[in-house]
């Protein structure tokens, strides 16, 4: 004797089974969540950060790193709130065509140097295709980072510090001389270097309390086109100059640009203490106003002597005439 064939879901939700439906439903939902939960962690697509020769080094145990596209995705979780950013895994040398725009180089003393959207002028300068990214040959790091950090290049200790923070300034918390500011770099063929340096701080604050604007300026607002449209260094070095630059008759010259991966290691020292500050919630609310209030002293006292010397990344007399 054959046992009955079990009814089709259908055919037993159709038969008047509507009341089990919903649990079935919430079941069945729960059950999807689940499964996409444990892919979220675990799938080899959503995978946690593993040591791998193809991927940056992760120092959080939050982040999670999936490979898409050649770039290591990687997804900072709290604590880490530095939102979801594409860096070029350690075999690529960027991902200006494909990921966050980023050209990259691991020197031997370790950290990384990092170059945000840089322009076809200054991948020519550095000896590198302007069409398509390229792979990372390990042995190039340390000579690559010294040319890059002569354009502006930033050095950083790791790319958590990094993301954690210059996230925090993409949704408009107020850095000011916390955080590295943005410099600019060209050489014209009669010699010497065109330099500008600009705040990192979202625009809006240009336009608010005066005790929390920059002191350095935002970019004009041909800035990025004018840059676009620079087919050699001696078009940028027109273009930085009509926009109010500085010229050096010699890179050694330039205050606060490295010339060297040393040099822009020991850059960023002071700025290990300020982001350390900026983790303060009473401190990144309060730090503006303090400011104020210093310069607000006694009117007896030489306010010439008591002007607070901000420390900051570039050139602190750049643009001043400005402010």
């Amino acid at each position: 004797m054959s046992l009955p064939k079990p009814l089709p879901m259908a055919k037993i939700l159709h038969n008047g089974h509507h009341a089990r439906a919903k649990p079935l439903r919430g079941l069945m939902l729960l059950a999807l969540l689940g499964r996409l939960s444990g892919a979220y962690e675990y799938d080899q697509d959503f995978r946690p950060c593993v040591d791998d020769k193809c991927f940056a080094e992760i120092h959080s145990d939050v982040p999670l790193c999936w490979m898409q596209d050649d770039n290591q995705n990687v997804h900072y979780m709290s604590p880490m709130d530095g939102g979801l950013h594409r860096i070029p895994n350690a075999c690529r040398r960027s991902n200006i065509f494909g990921g966050d725009r980023y050209l990259v180089a691991y020197p031997s003393t370790g950290g990384v140097v990092m170059l945000k959207t840089p322009s076809a002028v200054d991948l020519q300068h550095l000896e590198l295709p302007n069409t398509h990214d390229t792979a990372r040959s390990a042995d190039e790091d340390d000579d690559l980072a010294t040319r890059m950090v002569q354009l502006g290049a930033q050095w950083w200790p790791n790319w958590d510090l990094y993301f954690r923070h210059s996230n925090r300034i993409d949704i408009g918390i107020f850095y000011d001389y916390h955080f590295p500011s943005k410099v600019d770099v060209a050489f014209p063929t009669t010699g010497g270097a065109w330099v500008a340096n600009f705040t990192q701080d979202a625009p809006r604050h240009q336009y608010e309390d005066k005790a929390c604007q920059s002191w350095l300026p935002h970019p004009p607002d041909l800035w990025r086109v004018k840059m676009r449209y620079a087919l050699t260094m001696d078009d940028k070095s027109e273009m930085i100059k009509e926009l109010g630059g500085t010229f050096y008759i010699s890179v050694d010259e330039v205050p606060g640009l490295a010339k060297t991966v040393g040099e822009a290691v020991g850059l960023f020292e002071p700025f290990k203490q300020r982001l350390n500050d900026m983790e303060d919630n009473a401190y990144r609310g309060r730090f503006c106003r303090h400011e104020k209030e210093d310069t607000d002293t006694d009117t007896d006292t030489d306010t010439g002597s008591e002007e607070i010397q901000k420390p900051r990344w570039g050139l602190w007399s750049l643009f001043h005439e400005l402010r």
